[in-house]
């Protein structure tokens, strides 16, 4: 697993590093290249940047800790990149919802009706 930003921002995986803030060449980062390249080549580099941010979040979402002298927080950081999301929602006109509410409808009739359709026939 590979990692690489160029600040002149020439392929789509620097650019969806550029909006999600993963761009610290001398310590550690949240996701590799090859991460980065099969989401932007199975959406968009606007919907990559979406997927990407909520990586993150889910990374962030682990408990807080504390041991001896040393205490892990994450909130803050996880804070953060909630409303990067929203922020780049905004900017690229999308929701990262991929949330579909759908429905069925069902007439019923009486078991005792010997109505044979469900459909209304104006009859009492």
């Amino acid at each position: 697993m590979t990692y690489s930003f160029d600040p002149a921002l020439p392929t789509d995986i620097d650019l969806v590093r550029f909006h999600i803030g993963d761009t610290n060449t001398d310590g550690g980062h949240y996701l590799e290249d090859e991460t980065i390249q099969y989401f932007v080549s199975a959406t968009s580099v606007e919907e990559a940047v979406l997927v990407c941010i909520k990586y993150i979040i889910s990374q962030l979402s682990s408990p807080n800790f504390t041991q001896d002298w040393l205490t892990v927080s994450t909130t803050e950081a996880r804070k953060g990149y909630e409303t990067l999301l929203q922020e780049k929602e905004n900017e690229f006109g999308m929701s990262s919802s991929l949330v579909t509410a759908t429905s069925t409808v069902s007439l019923p009739s009486r078991a005792d009706s010997y109505q044979e359709t469900n459909e209304y026939d104006g009859a009492p």
